[in-house]
């Protein structure tokens, strides 16, 4: 008789469970995708999807680096810059994917992202959360680049872990689902807040 499965009870805990990313955290995998979105006001971001080494799937990590005014967002530009440097990418361009814009050059890129869960509140009041982008840095020595361009050890992302908690941007009296049948054509999407930035190929440099 052959034997087909052997148990094994890390896999037999993730069972049934979800494959969102869904906790505030440091994590490892690739690039999926990085897209170019707009928001309905006009702000425009790179929208990046990931995969984890442990088959976990973070969407819709956007980075704003344009305001509705069409401004430079230093803060996205950053960090832009920063996972452009922890994956060893030198330019980014712009291809058309089916109906996307994707910056192909970041797809299946090698990557550590320090993600921040945000609790928030949406249009229709009910309650949801959404991950932000803190901190990226190399999946093979856990260093940011600040760390490796100063040839510094590895501590900021435990740093983050031990002191950074869920972000609650929910509304203290959130609107009743009446209200925002009523009136949702007056909201309007509003790019995040600029982020801070601390701080190759698959050849990682450090």
């Amino acid at each position: 008789m052959a034997t087909m499965f052997t148990y094994n009870e890390e896999q037999a805990v993730k069972g049934g469970q979800s494959n969102f990313i869904s906790e505030t955290g440091a994590y490892i995998g690739k690039i999926t995708e990085a897209k170019y979105t707009k928001s309905q006001g006009g702000a425009q971001a790179i929208e990046f999807s990931i995969e984890t080494d442990d088959g976990q799937q973070g969407n819709y990590l956007s980075v704003y680096y344009r305001g509705k005014d069409q401004k430079e967002i230093a803060g996205g530009i950053n960090m832009i810059q920063a996972i452009m440097g922890v994956t060893g990418v030198k330019e980014l361009t712009v291809r058309r994917q089916g109906n996307d814009d994707i910056a192909p050059e970041l797809t299946n890129k090698r990557v550590g992202l320090f993600l921040q869960k945000e609790l928030i509140t949406k249009n229709d009041g009910s309650e949801s959360y959404r991950l932000q982008i803190i901190c990226p840095f190399s999946p093979a020595s856990q260093k940011t680049l600040a760390e490796h361009l100063n040839g510094e050890e590895p501590k900021r992302i435990q740093w983050l872990l031990n002191h950074t908690q869920d972000k609650d941007s929910r509304a203290k009296n959130p609107p009743r689902q009446e209200q925002y049948q009523a009136q949702h054509q007056y909201y309007q999407s509003t790019a995040p807040a600029p982020q801070n930035n601390s701080g190759f190929d698959d050849d990682i440099p450090f």
